[in-house]
């Protein structure tokens, strides 16, 4: 097929820009929204001190996750038949809620008894990074003068009776679970997050949501 000269082809789109009647172009209204959601999905170069603040975000979302679902359930557990129905599930990694979401952060909490002590500065939030695909984070856990908490945790004769530290001990064998006093140290969360998951959490944090109009 012969090629058209070019003035030929240049007129002749003319000529089609110029078939189009006004109330045959559409005008698009969400633009902006348009643009952001582009921008949103764009390749990004996330910088190392950015990833350090998202694996704090990711193990804070994390620990607050587990610990509202974890004290919920425990209270509902202790209402219904004390510390036998409850003690099962002191487990807070394996609620829903915490699988679901480690799941989606491609993350594995852990945690681990320390002996009773009363916390101080070197037991703050620790971020650390044994490889360079993973993020360790270790939270403390303090005894709080609840009595979710020391009615397993307490001091016996007290908090709890001789017949449920027992329990305790018979059901956990070689942990000393009781004892402790409100403010003690009682454990510590380890969480270890991949940089994957922990550039994904960031770049869903900071995605830019654009308010729709009204």
């Amino acid at each position: 097929m012969p090629r058209l000269p070019r003035p030929l082809l240049l007129l002749s789109f003319a000529l089609g820009l110029g078939a189009c009647r006004p109330d045959q172009v559409e005008h698009l209204e969400n633009t902006q929204e348009i643009a952001r959601e582009a921008e949103n999905w764009s390749p990004k170069r996330i910088l190392p001190a950015q990833l350090l603040q998202a694996a704090h975000w990711a193990g804070d979302s994390l620990t607050r996750t587990a610990d509202r679902a974890w004290r919920a359930k425990l209270a509902e557990r202790l209402r219904a038949g004390g510390v036998e129905a409850a003690h099962p599930y002191c487990q807070p990694e394996k609620l829903p809620q915490v699988v679901t979401l480690a799941h989606e952060l491609e993350a594995t909490p852990r945690r681990e008894l320390l002996p009773a002590r009363f916390i101080t500065e070197a037991d703050s939030v620790q971020v650390l990074r044994p490889t360079a695909d993973e993020y360790v984070l270790r939270y403390p856990l303090v005894l709080l003068p609840n009595e979710v908490c020391l009615k397993c945790h307490g001091q016996v004769g007290t908090d709890l009776g001789p017949a449920d530290a027992q329990l305790l001990a018979t059901a956990y064998p070689g942990q000393k679970l009781t004892g402790y006093a409100p403010g003690q140290l009682i454990g510590r969360w380890n969480i270890s997050v991949t940089r994957r998951g922990v550039a994904e959490f960031y770049t869903m944090k900071t995605r830019k949501i654009v308010k729709r109009r009204r």
